[in-house]
């Protein structure tokens, strides 16, 4: 029996091999034929604007070059309105000629030579007095081939400043073949990648025995099962991220892909704001900070208590694991609107139990002073279920010896929770001070639903995450938010880092 099986599995592997260069080289193929055909769409288009480019610049600038030779300080006013008149006459004939020749392939001394001699012609026209035409021919005469030299150095100049990368990245999403012209350098590499690979499978598959075949078949199987997993993680999380970067540092981003310019604009707006304006941004990191340091200490200490209750396997132990557990399947949206109710300041639950005990009612939602208040609290309520989920499985984790053996000992309950239950919890309490403060770093959702769609009474709860959403929805201003989003993530990450450094220095005695 091991024979065959091994001579089936010598079989398989070639045979995967060969699917694999077949499905290697087509894929190659496609991509490579993909980037050519976007890279010869970006030429054309390249192409086209240079030659628009130069029908402009030699038109608008002979125009001018010409009036500037012609008109001074000291002409009349009268005379420089003919002479305009005499060169907008000639505008749209002359474009339709500097396009023609640009057609033909004459070259820009060519063309400026004639476009100057007819935009003059046509400026002179106009001119009646024959005194003053007397002059201005004579100036024309002798500017003329400066004129010339120097409106095809300029247009020169213009077009080497054109390039396929300046055209690629002035292209709108809406173009036909957008995503092959501005994508058309990394299909060239994918499809020379992959057609190398198929390539080298071919090499080793001719060259290689029966056994040395079966080998790779059997090395390239763990690469079938997860190389979709890597497309989808490439396409979907690298390649945003990586966008989002580069969309940062490309001022005043539209959706449909324009931008001003290169540079820390949109960083420079997000952190220092325009002055004489309150600066959300920085109201926002603020108001965020202090949501992560008051929410997740309070919701980690209170679900470690309510998780090691959870844990004695006391009565109704079952019943209230279902009250804690609820909030996490309900939408967040949903129960926000509960607790919109629950704050009112009217008929709320709160202020009806505050009202028992003689207190007079608060102003929750309208009152800025109360906000902070209102989002911490809402804030724990909808932490607890997931972290004492993972507290309470922790807890389950615990070898059921070491109380035991406290027990025998004489420890009081405090005592086996404090030098028992927490330090052998400390790498699920790291986990979630982790996971809560990262969660916490991008609250929204709770603020949009809390405050009827506004960040606070009067404008006074941006977070971080908010002044995204508003950047994006409210402003277009994409580039700002992705520099924004860049932003936090740099203080999600120092604030993961420093929690981590600290938690490796723990000491517990």
């Amino acid at each position: 029996m091991k024979p065959a099986a091994h001579a089936a599995v010598r079989r398989a592997g070639p045979r995967r091999v060969v699917a694999h260069i077949i499905l290697f080289f087509l894929l190659g193929a496609l991509a490579l034929a993909a980037g050519v055909a976007g890279r010869h769409e970006l030429a054309g288009k390249t192409a086209r604007m240079e030659s628009a480019l130069r029908v402009d610049a030699l038109l608008e600038g002979g125009i001018s070059a010409v009036r500037a030779a012609l008109v001074g300080e000291e002409t009349p006013a009268a005379l420089a309105r003919q002479i305009d008149t005499g060169l907008s006459s000639k505008k749209r004939g002359l474009k339709e000629t500097i396009t023609g020749q640009v057609a033909q392939g004459l070259s820009d001394e060519q063309i400026a030579l004639t476009t100057i001699d007819t935009l003059i012609g046509g400026a002179l026209g106009r001119v009646k007095d024959e005194e003053a035409l007397a002059g201005l021919r004579g100036r024309a005469e002798n500017a003329r081939d400066s004129l010339a030299s120097g409106l095809a150095e300029r247009t020169r100049e213009l077009e080497e400043g054109l390039s396929l990368g300046q055209v690629r990245l002035s292209l709108q999403v809406t173009e036909p073949w957008y995503p092959l012209m501005y994508y058309y350098s990394p299909l060239l590499a994918l499809g020379g990648f992959l057609l190398a690979f198929a390539l080298a499978l071919l090499v080793v598959y001719l060259r290689g025995d029966e056994e040395k075949r079966a080998r790779v078949g059997q090395r390239l199987e763990p690469m079938d099962y997860l190389l979709p997993f890597f497309v989808g993680v490439a396409l979907f999380t690298l390649y945003p991220m990586v966008r989002v970067v580069i969309m940062s540092f490309q001022e005043r981003y539209r959706l449909e892909g324009s931008f001003t310019g290169w540079g820390l604009g949109n960083y420079e707006h997000a952190i220092f704001g325009v002055p004489g304006t309150t600066n959300y941004f920085l109201q926002g990191l603020s108001n965020t900070i202090l949501y992560v340091l008051y929410t997740v200490p309070a919701a980690t200490a209170l679900s470690i208590v309510i998780a090691y209750l959870l844990n004695q396997k006391l009565r109704f132990s079952a019943l209230f694991q279902t009250g804690y557990f609820l909030p996490m399947v309900t939408s967040i949206t949903a129960v926000g609107l509960v607790w919109r109710w629950i704050f009112n300041r009217n008929f709320g639950v709160l202020n009806a139990i505050l009202a028992f005990f003689g207190a007079s009612p608060v102003d929750w939602l309208q009152a800025a002073n109360n906000s902070m208040t209102v989002l911490v609290i809402f804030g724990i309520w909808s932490s607890l279920p997931f972290t004492i989920i993972l507290l309470l499985s922790g807890l389950q984790n615990i070898d059921e010896t070491y109380y035991t053996v406290a027990r025998v000992d004489g420890a009081k309950a405090f005592r086996i929770f404090r030098r028992i239950t927490v330090p052998l919890l400390a790498p699920t309490i790291s986990l979630v001070l982790i996971i809560n403060s990262i969660s916490a770093f991008k609250v929204f959702t709770e603020v949009k639903v809390l405050f009827g769609g506004y960040p606070g009474p009067v404008l006074n709860m941006y977070t971080m995450v908010y002044y995204i959403y508003d950047m994006m929805y409210e402003h277009r201003e994409l580039g700002r938010a992705a520099a924004a989003a860049i932003i936090l993530f740099v203080f999600i990450f120092i604030f993961t880092m420093l929690q981590r450094w600290i938690q490796r220095r723990w000491r517990y005695e």
